[in-house]
């Protein structure tokens, strides 16, 4: 099955700090390779100056691999590039229109406030003292923390300011070139060429041209998930990286248990392109086993990604994926799902089918019963502490070891997977899947509005890139707050022929308006509307499951002489197939997100509780 991967979202980063370039001429310069050859992968390229800066400018540069940023100082040449896997999206914007008593000379006058321009029918009203328009290019780099050695995605923000132009319409022509061509790259789709060219004067058809999905993504969010903070952890964390990958979602938060489960069974779901459940393993749990009761899963598995933000307590496939697909999890692990998520990473995963006396259903990370059963079960009652109640409950147990008498049957494995690391590139997307028993889906009041505390400012892209040439390191990364998204920020603008060029600052979007507004496409759904579902939906036993047929025998059935049976006292049986049961639980470090091996621990009666806490 198709999947995207976790998402993750980062915590209000600071207001960037700003470095004002200016651009130096309106020619287009073009790539010349060694022999004087045009070098093809060259899209666009421009020089900038750095007004706070004297003899410093930027040559920028966008090819078909990402964004070059070459910087000449007196002399010397430094080059930073962005790759193109790490550019999420980029926005055109514009300058608000003063109202009537405004005064240039106010308090915080230098500050310029931007909003976002996405078609031509949003051109008026704009400030008629700034008729620039504003490129913003959003990116989460892979790098280096100096004071611990562990990578972690950092945000970048690179700020192109066109201002070449008297009239805002050419001036935006010129933005809204670069964003079609940074869109169409990073889809993976062709540029238009002919849209390139500087000659091309129809703004209608530059905007019109950009690539983006139509459908929305089908958002269900567990507001109880983990400590309880769902609703809070989307505001906050993963609204705006899906906001600035233009991404646009309808959100649904579930009121009471398998509330998902009925949603995706019931509803047209063909509607969205994707479902991404935001909570624990068993919100993505009631979504898979929604879709198996529908007479056609067939057709939802192949069209319908899934993927999942792991705010729950145990995130066991969320930590899986990324440790298949080495990325840095534990740093930040919903800014890492939400990144790809909105980059369109999908890969398969399997799935298991699971007979019981009472019920079939369909499990993505693994089943068992005893001790590890035990724990995750009666611990809910310690949810609010999130994912401590594991450890918690796992002391309690292991004073008051059980044992349980039973019967275990296998099918041994002829062919082991090699144990060579795991692949590192998405086929396509990752999805996120949970716990088979006990999910928890409530509602309940709404949150109160939070309130932003103090942020860190950043120092500009063009500092760190003083600092290190390289990008490995910098000096934003000795944060150790897991939550905290390190940002950086450049800020680009054309040379106005007719004018000098201003030196005040601006802070980079409004942060307060970016993470509390659902944006004019995207939808937001309150526990209070009526959605047709009904108000209860515990009972599964009598749920039809359409498919697909089990291929080992059915429970009830005599076993070929090939299996292996075990019968006797356990402590605990426990079948997994991915690496990590829990986000700290590396259960099978051998697995992998497709192999089709379940891997089997078993622990029989008479095991010290020394032996077992090892």
């Amino acid at each position: 099955m198709a999947a995207l991967l976790n998402f993750h979202v980062p915590k209000s980063a600071g207001m960037e700090q700003i470095a004002r370039l200016t651009y130096e001429s309106a020619k287009r310069k073009k790539c010349m390779a060694g022999d004087g050859q045009i070098c093809s992968s060259t899209v666009l390229e421009e020089t900038f100056y750095i007004t706070s800066k004297k003899n410093t400018f930027y040559r920028v540069k966008l090819t078909e691999k990402g964004l070059s940023l070459q910087k000449e100082s007196n002399g010397s040449t430094k080059t930073e590039t962005i790759a193109l896997n790490d550019i999420i999206g980029c926005r055109c914007m514009c300058s608000k229109k003063r109202s009537a008593d405004s005064c240039a000379c106010r308090p915080g006058a230098s500050k310029i406030q931007l909003r976002v321009v996405e078609s031509t029918e949003n051109f008026l009203p704009y400030d008629e003292y700034d008729t620039s328009a504003y490129l913003y290019i959003y990116a989460y780099i892979l790098k280096k923390a100096r004071v611990k050695g562990a990578r972690r995605r950092e945000r970048t923000t690179i700020t192109l300011r066109f201002r070449s132009f008297d009239k805002y319409e050419d001036n935006l022509r010129e933005a809204s070139r670069w964003r079609l061509a940074i869109k169409c790259l990073v889809a993976r789709m062709p540029v238009p060429k002919m849209l390139m060219s500087p000659t091309h004067g129809n703004l209608e058809s530059l905007l019109n041209a950009c690539p983006g999905e139509q459908k929305k993504l089908l958002v269900l969010l567990n507001p109880k998930s983990g400590p309880g903070r769902g609703r809070e952890t989307f505001q906050r964390r993963i609204h705006p990286i899906l906001s600035e990958a233009e991404r646009h979602y309808d959100i649904h938060i579930t009121k009471y248990p398998n509330y998902a489960r009925e949603f995706v069974r019931t509803k047209d779901i063909y509607q969205w392109c994707g479902i991404l459940a935001v909570g624990g393993d068993g919100i993505l749990f009631e979504v898979i086993n929604g879709i198996f009761e529908r007479p056609d899963w067939e057709k939802a598995v192949k069209e319908l990604p899934l993927g999942v933000i792991p705010c729950g307590s145990g995130n066991g496939l969320a930590k899986s994926i990324a440790h298949a697909k080495q990325e840095p999890y534990d740093p930040n692990p919903m800014l890492i799902s939400a990144l790809s998520v909105v980059k369109s990473k999908k890969t398969p995963i399997d799935l298991i089918r699971i007979e019981t006396r009472s019920q079939i259903m369909f499990s993505f990370l693994s089943v068992g019963w005893g001790f590890l059963a035990d724990i995750d079960i009666e611990s809910e009652r310690l949810r609010v502490i999130g994912g401590q109640r594991f450890t918690v409950w796992s002391v309690a147990r292991l004073i008051g070891l059980r044992t349980y008498k039973g019967k275990v049957s296998y099918l041994p494995c002829e062919k082991l997977p090699l144990s060579e690391s795991n692949e590192s590139l998405y086929e396509q997307d990752h999805i996120d899947d949970g716990k088979i028993s006990h999910s928890r889906s409530y509602g309940d009041e709404l949150d109160r509005i939070l309130r932003y505390g103090s942020v860190r400012e950043s120092r500009s892209y063009h500092d760190a890139l003083d600092s290190n040439s390289n990008g490995a390191e910098s000096g934003s990364n000795d944060f150790d707050d897991e939550d905290e998204v390190i940002t950086e920020s450049l800020s680009l603008e054309t040379e106005k022929q007719s004018r000098h060029r201003l030196d005040s600052f601006y802070s980079a979007t409004s942060r307060k308006s970016t993470y509390f507004s659902a944006g004019a496409m995207s939808s937001y759904h309150s526990v209070n509307e009526s959605d047709g579902i009904g108000q209860c939906a515990e009972n599964t036993d009598n749920r039809i499951i359409y498919g697909p047929p089990g291929k080992t025998p059915a429970l009830t059935a005599q076993l070929p002489s090939t299996w292996i049976q075990i019968k006797g006292n356990f402590v605990m049986v426990h079948a997994a197939y991915q690496t990590h049961l829990a986000q700290d639980c590396f259960f099978a470090p051998r697995a992998r997100l497709a192999d089709g091996v379940i891997w089997l621990l078993i622990v029989r009666a008479g095991i010290t509780r020394a032996n077992l806490l090892q």
